[in-house]
């Protein structure tokens, strides 16, 4: 073995040796690293608090939850007064409002309180959509209708009311009727509700207690028990009905 390679291996014996510098060096490594890592770790906590400056950035949309729905309600319960000044409750077993700019609420299982000559009548229906500016229920489906008192009335669909003014606008298929022996169907229609006015813009049919009549059209005053028959105006009467 040449002179050079026993001087090289004699120097690591040395370096290696217990109690030599290699002990030393890893001795003060031991307490060196952690303190460096330890103020690092300082410095990285209070940096934001001494860092004046702002920082700011833009988030692109396409990354944005948008949320498709302003307001979801369950058991919705919304209160007004109509055009006399009485009260009326509209509830709703939920309602969503799509956006602050559409004023419509849609609506399932509705049901709606008013009142008319002093008796509380009742509203109910599947599902539609509530305008709020408005106030006026738009039924996509069958609809009906509870005086509380005398009569009862349903729509077949494309009904449309308003809790202010207690008018009920049918583009379907209408039915009254009343315990006093009067019934209708008609389509198309304008029903007063307050002073039970029933105008029908289509065909009508129905019954009293003298017989039967049909017709074009129809304009009637309820409360007086008067009609008039518009174009093709049929009545039958039975026979004994009236003496």
């Amino acid at each position: 073995m040449s002179a050079l390679a026993d001087q090289q291996r004699t120097h690591r014996q040395h370096f290696a040796a217990p109690g030599g510098s290699h002990d030393k060096l890893i001795r003060l490594l031991r307490v060196l690293l952690p303190a460096i890592v330890g103020m690092l770790i300082a410095v990285l906590a209070v940096s934001p608090f001494t860092d004046s400056r702002e920082i700011s950035f833009l988030l692109a949309k396409d990354e944005v939850d948008i949320a498709k729905e302003r307001m979801r309600v369950n058991e919705a319960l919304y209160r007004g007064e109509d055009s006399k000044g009485q009260p009326f409750s509209l509830r709703a077993g939920s309602a969503i409002q799509k956006s602050s700019k559409d004023p419509l609420l849609q609506m399932k299982d509705l049901s709606a309180s008013i009142y008319v000559d002093g008796a509380r009548a009742s509203i109910l229906a599947g599902h539609g959509a509530y305008n709020l500016e408005e106030e006026v229920m738009q039924i996509n489906g069958p609809l009906t209708f509870d005086s509380g008192k005398d009569y009862r009335a349903s729509a077949s669909d494309d009904a449309q009311f308003s809790m202010v003014d207690k008018i009920l606008r049918v583009g379907g298929k209408f039915s009254y009727i009343s315990d006093k022996g009067f019934d209708v169907t008609a389509s198309n229609v304008e029903f007063y509700v307050d002073d039970r006015r029933l105008q029908s813009f289509g065909p009508v049919s129905g019954s009293t207690r003298v017989g039967t009549f049909s017709a074009n059209r129809l304009r009637g005053d309820l409360n007086a028990r008067t009609i008039t028959l518009v174009g093709n105006a049929q009545l039958r009467i039975r026979q004994g009905a009236i003496r």
